[in-house]
């Protein structure tokens, strides 16, 4: 589903992402989005920039450029694409520049940076009038809210899945996964199938900030407070999602030795048939699919309860850009980007990222599409989307909170004492004036 420079290397390049001030980003507003707003015929020009497209997909975008500006003959769209290890830099330089494209692709790793700084425009009578929200559900929408504000519209998608080798649940005589099991179904299945021996595991789960985050409204906890201006991860909750995260390594699954530092061991493992349960998401499906592996499939992620059900889905978000000089043509093509059922059909059609407004009949289509024949699962995450903090200092919290689970896991401290320092390192940069 995902090429290299996708979701999924997305969360690799997390702690590479530029770190934005406000100041930055505001320095460049008085010059307005881009260099130029009317092209030479007099259409006006709206300027996207874009991540997800490269390189995999820029045949596909030119076509949906095309037929757009075939049904709106006034606008011309024109497209700048940057690798994603490259994109931040350059969309950071060209907003403090005062030349920021019209429209431009965010993730939601950097979303509240842009949001805070006032680079982005306000899109809620826009989304209102166009009733919007219809397209989405409720958490798919609300993700790209800053502080109540609709700053973006939902692009495309992967889910974190429950993936599963049947054949070792049936060797080890486990009923295979349902979207109701919990932590304790998870493992003593994880359990029995490392029983089985012969160097099979039963779980991979990489204990992360990105799993830690999810796994904790799993449990029932929260990172921060309500109000966003306190950690509230040193909970109990927090205690038990550590526990649950770091208690795998060595027993379930392999240990951080074992894996020797491979960074697609957990990858060959699953297709080797060697692991029972592997939590990863949907990008790999044509991987697994091409791997030879038979018996496998999909499902939700357990919670540590049933009435708890919380998915990670890695959304990407369009914005508009609050100083672009053609902000009603700019929003028609972000409009047209994100609810169009002509873009949705092409992104199915060519594996690219899904539309997280993918209509019911496009939906059946993708899902009667097998293996997984379980892969209805990736639009049902969208109903229970666990919440990603809004973290205007996200890569260095973020590679706070993995350091100290790499610390448990290692045994060099308790999960309390990870918990415990790790807030006090973390709540000063909730400021967004932190350095």
């Amino acid at each position: 589903m995902t090429g290299p420079n996708t979701l999924a290397s997305a969360r690799t390049w997390r702690l590479a992402i530029p770190l934005l001030t406000a100041a930055a980003l505001v320095a460049g507003c008085t010059q307005g989005s881009a260099t130029r707003s009317r092209a030479d015929d007099g259409r006006r020009i709206v300027h996207y920039m874009t991540f997800s497209a490269a390189p995999d997909h820029l045949k596909d975008l030119a076509t949906l450029e095309k037929s757009f500006e075939a049904d709106h003959p006034d606008i011309d769209v024109r497209v700048q694409t940057a690798p994603f290890d490259q994109y931040f830099t350059k969309l950071q330089t060209s907003v403090a520049g005062g030349t920021a494209p019209d429209v431009f692709e965010l993730n939601q790793d950097n979303f509240a940076t842009y949001a805070d700084s006032g680079a982005l425009a306000d899109l809620d009578d826009r989304v209102e009038k166009d009733r919007v929200a219809r397209h989405f559900t409720n958490s798919s929408l609300s993700a790209f809210t800053y502080r109540g504000t609709q700053y973006g519209l939902p692009s495309s998608f992967s889910t974190e899945l429950l993936f599963y080798n049947k054949e070792l649940f049936d060797r080890a005589g486990v009923a295979h996964p349902t979207a109701d099991w919990t932590w304790k179904d998870e493992q003593r299945a994880a359990e029995k199938i490392r029983a089985l021996g012969g160097g099979v595991f039963g779980d991979f789960q990489h204990a992360s900030y990105l799993e830690f985050t999810k796994a904790l409204v799993q449990r029932g906890g929260r990172f921060l407070s309500k109000d966003g201006t306190k950690v509230a991860f040193d909970s109990p909750e927090g205690v038990a999602t550590v526990k649950w995260l770091t208690n795998k390594v060595g027993s379930t699954m392999p240990t951080q030795a074992q894996m020797g530092g491979t960074t697609d061991y957990d990858t060959k493992l699953f297709t080797d048939g060697k692991l029972g349960m592997w939590h990863t998401g949907s990008w790999f499906f044509p991987a697994v699919a091409d791997s030879g592996l038979k018996d496998w499939d999909v499902v939700l992620e357990p919670a540590a309860t049933r009435d708890r059900r919380a998915n990670s889905v890695f959304q990407n978000t369009l914005a508009l850009s609050s100083q672009s000089r053609n902000a009603d043509a700019a929003w028609r093509w972000m409009h047209y980007l994100t609810t169009s059922d002509e873009v949705a059909q092409l992104r199915i059609d060519t594996s690219w990222e899904l539309s997280p407004a993918t209509s019911p009949t496009l939906r059946r289509k993708y899902e009667a599409e097998t293996p997984p024949a379980g892969r209805a699962a990736v639009f049902d995450a969208l109903k229970d989307v666990a919440p990603s903090p809004q973290l205007v200092n996200h890569a260095r919290i973020s590679d706070i909170l993995t350091r100290q689970l790499d610390a448990v896991i290692l045994g060099s401290t308790t999960p309390e004492k990870a918990l415990s320092k790790a807030a006090a390192e973390i709540q000063p940069l909730l400021d967004p004036e932190a350095d």
